[in-house]
């Protein structure tokens, strides 16, 4: 009997969500599932442009679970990156190389972009291991997976992020799967 009861405790538990996903429509045009109430914050960010660098507003939201960060950022780019190709691979390769210092990758691997539903100018896909380490606490092994496209001209920097061990394979392909533009 307490066999089974401690067997019916062990399926309860697996069963408790660790992700509470909910649906999110932002206001820069497009949905994405986020396990937990989302934070909206946006800041200045200077990226690589034609002259030098250019200070672009990034406007994020996120919600995170532990140790695990999952965010949309959405970026207007000047004409000028858009409409020049190398500019355009330029800003993509800053956005990527930022997101993999996050977690001292040391191991990256990098896909197909999925397409959209409207036509993408650029897009990357890729995913990371590394390392996350927070003043005053050991190294914990990091992984991240973001997908990153431009649509017209605006930039959709697509990120999950967090300690390997809390960051299994179902939530990141739950959340980047659930992209969409409106």
């Amino acid at each position: 009997m307490r066999r089974w009861i401690a067997c019916l405790a062990a399926a309860v538990a697996a069963c408790t969500p660790t992700f509470d996903w909910r649906e999110v429509a932002s206001a820069d045009g497009y949905r994405v599932l986020l396990p937990g109430k989302p934070l909206r914050q946006a800041r200045e960010v200077q990226v690589p442009s034609l002259n030098g660098t250019r200070a672009v507003l990034l406007a994020m939201t996120s919600a995170g679970v532990g140790s695990t960060l999952f965010a949309v950022g959405v970026a207007a780019l000047p004409s000028a990156t858009v409409q020049d190709p190398v500019a355009l691979q330029s800003t993509l390769a800053w956005f990527r190389a930022g997101l993999l210092r996050n977690v001292a990758a040391e191991e990256v691997r990098e896909m197909a972009a999925p397409t959209l539903s409207r036509p993408a100018r650029a897009g990357l896909a890729f995913e990371a291991r590394g390392r996350l380490s927070r003043p005053g606490e050991p190294a914990r092994p990091a992984r991240l997976a973001a997908r990153l496209y431009v649509v017209d001209d605006r930039l959709y920097q697509v990120v999950a992020m967090g300690a390997a061990d809390a960051l299994p394979d179902i939530a990141i392909e739950t959340f980047l799967t659930s992209f969409r533009l409106n």
